[in-house]
């Protein structure tokens, strides 16, 4: 693959050359030289066509991102470079949030109490979704944690008042804007 930079030759290519070479001119301008893409004759894989099924549904989300101005708008203002909304959403949708962290130091089992959460995705966690879990594996209560200002960080503040927090679990799962999910659980000890 060859890249060129104002170049008099390809300055006005664009798309397929003699079946043998591809033009693509980026954003910024450059113009990228590559061999054309052949079909292979040889059956895909499990893990190709599974591959295949993820990028299917990637550009599914890209699409949908197209044609939500609010939510283009998201991806747009964070493209750098040759980057487009649709690559960035591809991204995203590849890529589910994390929950790095979590903190219970201020849950003592009272109503009102707070648990410190930290999550994180290559784009923006949409929503953290808080369960706590009695001992025996009940569930104690659930609900959304807020975010603290523009940060990774989210506070969850309990609303049932629970008389042994010694055993319960806490369980937070991230939500980012395509839908994937990340799950961290810790046992209050």
């Amino acid at each position: 693959m060859a890249i060129t930079i104002d170049n008099l030759f390809a300055s006005g290519f664009s798309g397929k050359v003699g079946g043998n070479m591809v033009f693509r001119r980026r954003k910024s301008g450059k113009i990228v030289i590559a061999r054309a893409p052949k079909k292979s004759k040889i059956a895909p894989s499990e893990k190709q066509r599974a591959m295949r099924g993820r990028f299917a549904t990637a550009t599914k989300y890209a699409r949908l991102v197209r044609d939500n101005p609010s939510l283009y708008a998201q991806y747009a203002a964070a493209v750098e470079g040759d980057q487009t909304p649709s690559n960035l959403a591809i991204r995203d949708s590849y890529t589910p949030p994390q929950v790095v962290s979590i903190n219970v130091s201020g849950y003592s089992g009272e109503e009102g109490d707070m648990i410190g959460l930290r999550a994180t995705d290559d784009f923006k966690v949409d929503r953290v979704r808080v369960s706590i879990f009695t001992a025996a594996g009940d569930l104690q209560e659930e609900g959304e944690a807020v975010q603290a200002g523009d940060t990774d960080d989210w506070i969850y503040t309990a609303t049932v008042a629970n008389k042994q927090p010694k055993g319960c679990s806490v369980k937070a799962v991230a939500t980012d804007l395509p839908g994937n999910e990340g799950v961290r659980e810790l046992q209050i000890g």
